[in-house]
């Protein structure tokens, strides 16, 4: 099997939805209690929102730029974040239902975008029928070995006395060594290619998961969709899912906790940030490097506004890095806008849409950084050449073709310079000036630089 990612990956950008806080665009399926949009968000209340008001928003999405969708999951479930499945064949009805879906995905194909669900298979809920059955009946049930049951009867408190997810009782882990779990959750990825035309999956903690099992997921979507995405959430370093065709891609935590030490925290100096990025790098097959999701928030981490602490020009600079660096960068719905938030359940607020509350400034930082992206092939596809790394500064090359694309970032609050040997022409600057062969940044200043060379 071919083990580099498909092509389009190198193109992508990704927006990041967790559905029920995105747009409710049918009320009448609203559950039980839902909170008011833009209420304080609390654990496991739902807000609303839904597949159609996704849907409603698609042409909010295609001005920002972004041109791939990734959904958290959207299968039956009695949650709001839907990752203890209660049906993996079935779209939950709060959410809009099957048809909703399938409208989604045509409607994102029509404007020539892509979408990737969440696979939820190292475990499922506790409502899921096949555990019901288990519990109900112990060792005369035909599901009791598709879990990791120790005794009967089956109880969740004080302690479960089955395996589950971080030991949270109502995720049930599957017995993923059982073939009949195995092949059944492989039909879950044959159906929804089927039934509904997507164009990937995110592996839900792939590092759970038997190392078969993933490589068997990537298979049979491949076979369903050559053109495919499969990534995996990768919390370590995961040099070894790259060497024999298990993923595509996956979700660089490693670079986004670097990117967090370096311009946040400031607890390693611009060289260390350099040396970390450059084992990063050398960890994984250069190909894989170009297909890595870069993040740096999500469903589950605090929103980069709040660690930030209302510091725009470090978010600017992280977003830029993001956009310049090898990999496929992705936003998390609502930080285009400045939303914040904490930990969860509070990074999984509503999103905001009275654009009198927007931090508009924001918004046409990440529409430029998008649109710079596009148009540049290096920016997409080249190689990346260290440049300097001291006393808060840090610069990097990246080339393709005839291109060459110089990207400048002073994460310091004084002014850095830095000798520039060649003729560049500016793509986007702040707080930048060139003075013949002087780069000067002001504090907290970046720099995206270009030039041609001939006969490269």
């Amino acid at each position: 099997m071919q083990l580099k990612p498909p092509e389009w990956t190198s193109d992508a950008i990704i927006y990041q939805i967790f559905p029920d806080s995105f747009f409710n665009g049918e009320p009448y399926n609203d559950p039980p209690e839902t909170l008011k949009w833009g209420a304080t968000p609390e654990k496991n209340r739902f807000y609303g929102g839904d597949l159609r008001g996704i849907i409603h928003k698609l042409d909010y999405l295609q001005k920002l730029g972004v041109n791939c969708i990734y959904l958290t999951p959207v299968f039956d479930a009695p949650s709001n974040h839907k990752y203890d499945t209660r049906n993996y064949f079935k779209v939950d009805e709060a959410l809009g239902g099957d048809e909703a879906l399938i409208e989604l995905v045509e409607e994102v194909h029509l404007r020539g975008m892509r979408i990737l669900l969440d696979g939820v298979f190292n475990h499922c809920g506790v409502e899921h029928p096949f555990f019901v059955d288990a519990a109900n009946r112990g060792k005369e049930s035909r599901y009791w070995n598709w879990f990791h049951i120790d005794s009967i009867p089956v109880v969740e408190s004080p302690e479960p006395n089955y395996r589950c997810f971080a030991g949270y009782g109502k995720m049930p882990e599957f017995n993923l060594s059982n073939p009949r779990v195995r092949e059944y959750l492989l039909g879950v990825i044959r159906y929804w290619f089927e039934k509904a035309d997507i164009d990937g999956w995110r592996l839900d903690t792939v590092e759970y998961l038997h190392p078969d099992f993933v490589r068997a997921v990537r298979e049979t979507s491949k076979e369903m969709n050559p053109e495919a995405y499969v990534l995996g959430e990768l919390l370590h370093l995961g040099t070894s899912w790259f060497k024999g065709g298990y993923l595509d891609g996956a979700m660089n935590y490693r670079l986004r906790k670097y990117l967090l030490s370096f311009f946040v925290f400031n607890n390693i100096d611009a060289k260390t940030f350099g040396e970390k990025l450059y084992v990063l790098r050398r960890s994984y097959p250069d190909w894989a490097n170009y297909a890595m999701y870069n993040m740096i928030d999500s469903h589950d981490r605090p929103r980069i506004c709040t660690l930030c602490n209302g510091k725009k020009e470090i978010v600017r600079l992280i977003l830029l890095f993001l956009f310049a660096y090898p990999g496929v960068p992705a936003i998390y719905y609502g930080d285009e806008i400045g939303i914040e938030g904490g930990n969860d359940p509070y990074c999984r607020s509503s999103m905001i849409w009275d654009e009198n509350l927007w931090d508009r400034e924001l918004l046409e930082f990440c529409k430029t950084l998008i649109e710079l992206r596009k148009t540049s092939l290096a920016l997409r596809k080249g190689a990346f050449i260290s440049g300097i790394a001291e006393e808060g500064l840090f610069t990097f090359e990246r080339h393709y073709g005839n291109e060459r694309v110089l990207v400048c970032l002073n994460n310091s609050p004084v002014p850095r310079e830095c000798k520039i040997e060649q003729l560049y022409e500016a793509l986007f600057s702040e707080f930048a000036t060139i003075d013949s062969c002087t780069l000067s940044l002001d504090p907290y200043g970046f720099a995206v630089l270009r030039r041609t060379v001939l006969n490269a």
